[in-house]
């Protein structure tokens, strides 16, 4: 894996942290946890720092405009490139409708367009957006969940090319149900999986080279024969 700065956006995120715990490779590494300030994002810092790596945290927050975001990213590789980004943004709790597509949406691919840039400067680096099958398949129970990932899946593809040419590879992430905190108290459906899984699943996609990968693999192949199917024929939860 690359030797620069890593950076988790969402660093309280159970699945990012073990994303980025599968890819950092061995310390010494600086690593940067940006986020919204929480017991999460220090405990996270302490656990990381207690293995050897020189950590710090930053400050992110979702309703962040585009210049904000150069401004931070600018700040965050003033003295070591980052190489390597993983973004791990995402709420089902947001306050309104519209709070949850810019939370889970449109803060994120503001944010993925101006890492493109600042990655491109390392000459080769990683971008990994996690996404959800939820981006493929929208539900209603989730409309601004589903809606705001379908638009940050959809940047970071169209993103891709643009990010090749600067020497950045995008993976997009697409779980389906994983057991975490935000899920906790829901009902573990078929195919659940954990953050473990879901990161060895990324290592092995970042080492193929690939641009999208399912966690697990078999959800992939659900959601294809599930847009095929009438929504009358598909259980309440599907639709």
């Amino acid at each position: 894996m690359t030797a620069g700065t890593a950076l988790l956006v969402g660093g309280s995120s159970e699945i990012g942290m073990a994303v980025l715990s599968e890819l950092l490779g061995p310390p010494p590494r600086r690593v940067v946890l940006a986020g919204r300030p929480s017991d999460e994002l220090w405990l996270n810092a302490d656990r990381l720092r207690e293995i050897g790596y020189y950590v710090t945290t930053a400050e992110y927050d979702a309703s962040l405009n585009a210049e904000e975001i150069d401004g931070l990213l600018a700040h965050l590789s003033a003295d070591h490139q980052v190489d390597l980004a993983i973004v791990a943004v995402g709420s089902m709790s947001a306050e309104n409708f519209g709070d949850g597509v810019i939370v889970n949406g449109l803060a994120v691919s503001l944010l993925m367009r101006a890492l493109v840039q600042h990655l491109g400067m390392a000459g080769a680096a990683q971008l990994i957006l996690l996404s959800s099958a939820a981006a493929a398949r929208p539900r209603v129970s989730i409309a601004a969940y589903s809606l705001g990932k379908q638009l940050a899946d959809s940047t970071a593809l169209l993103l891709a090319p643009q990010a090749a040419a600067l020497g950045v590879r995008i993976l997009v992430v697409r779980p389906g149900f994983v057991v975490t905190r935000m899920t906790n108290g829901l009902r573990t459906p078929p195919l659940a999986t954990t953050p473990e899984r879901v990161a060895r699943r990324v290592g092995h996609a970042v080492a193929g080279r690939r641009t999208v990968v399912w966690a697990p693999w078999s959800m992939g192949l659900l959601l294809w024969i599930v847009r095929r199917l009438p929504a009358r024929l598909l259980p309440a939860g599907l639709r």
